[in-house]
């Protein structure tokens, strides 16, 4: 064991000098471990040289060999404590950072006479990748966006502050779905190079009763409609935003009637999992909307939601695998 340690020890010095970069000082941790060592190695040379016959006395080799094992136990204890101080200035952080990408987010739904609006957005992490905001024009006319940045965590996080910035920068033309959507594309397009973003964008018009709605690779639009008595898709979707300078886009209308309801969400909601690995999945969707239809928009997004964790197990032990944003819009009579 002490002939081990010795060239373990000895070999130290050579690695760090031939390797890249400037030669590194010797950690305080290391220098411990070196002192221990080198004093349970004097032990040792005095318990040779009593098995030798050439010094007398009581061989005492252990004790030694303990001031090394409390070398190598203050080496762990200041190795753990140092971990768990970075550990909580890494949390100190996150929680920073989720404050901060909390104020980005709305802090309220805007008000429209004829027009119900609830939102809920649930991360996995601290922080995360989804996004939503909304451009009022005036009373009657309103523009929602839903965003989902691929990955999680900080650079997510970092990638939907931009998309905010960006999205602000287009309420002149807050009408116009498609060059909305074209906007946000060229000004995040070149500004990273391992993520994409998808999104929705949708225009309210309850002076002419009616929707505008176009999509950069976003989970279809969910459409209950009164009269029609059943949940359609609507996808006009174009490429991913911030990977094709020159992406195309293309906005759909769609006429409104009292009684109808929109959903827009994150593909966190149909990708939830349960234990058998199966998803939640979007005909689930659709059912809970035929079947909810007549309950309010706050209460619907908590019930769906609720339905979601208990489907997948998020209520028990089972962590959530991925960011869930919903909202959800309901037209008034006073949309007539």
């Amino acid at each position: 064991m002490v002939l081990g340690t010795l060239a373990t020890t000895a070999l130290f010095p050579v690695v760090n000098k031939w390797r890249p970069g400037p030669p590194q000082r010797l950690s305080h941790e290391f220098r411990v471990f070196i002192a221990g060592f080198v004093v349970w190695l004097l032990f040792v040379v005095h318990a040779n040289l009593l098995g030798l016959k050439i010094l007398t006395g009581q061989n005492v080799e252990f004790l030694g060999f303990l001031v090394f094992v409390a070398c190598l136990g203050y080496v762990s204890a200041y190795r753990t404590f140092a971990s768990e101080e970075r550990l909580l200035a890494i949390n100190k952080e996150l929680e920073i950072a989720r404050r901060i990408q909390s104020s980005t987010l709305p802090q309220g739904v805007p008000f429209l006479a004829g027009l119900e609006i609830a939102a809920r957005y649930v991360p996995m992490s601290a922080v995360a990748g989804d996004f939503y905001d909304f451009l009022g024009v005036d009373e009657k006319r309103v523009g929602i966006l839903v965003a989902d940045v691929t990955g999680h965590g900080v650079p997510a996080a970092l990638i939907a502050s931009m998309l905010k910035v960006a999205f602000a920068g287009q309420a002149a033309h807050a009408d116009d779905p498609a060059r909305v959507l074209t906007g946000l594309n060229r000004s995040l397009c070149g500004k990273f190079e391992e993520h994409f973003v998808t999104a929705a964008y949708l225009f309210v018009d309850l002076e002419r009763s009616c929707l505008r709605y176009s999509a950069a690779g976003h989970p279809p639009l969910m459409l209950a409609s009164r009269g029609a008595g059943k949940v359609r898709e609507i996808e006009e979707n174009g490429l991913m935003l911030g990977m094709f300078p020159e992406a195309a886009y293309s906005t759909v209308e769609i006429r409104l009637s009292p009684g109808d309801r929109c959903l827009l969400y994150t593909d966190g909601l149909f990708e939830a999992k349960n234990a058998a690995q199966e998803e939640f999945g979007k005909s689930r969707c659709k059912e809970f909307m035929e079947t909810q239809r007549d309950i309010p928009a706050a209460r619907f997004v908590k019930t769906l939601l609720d339905s979601v964790a208990s489907f997948s197990g998020y209520n028990s032990a089972r962590a959530q695998e991925d960011d869930i944003t919903l909202l959800v819009l309901d037209f008034q009579k006073e949309t007539a």
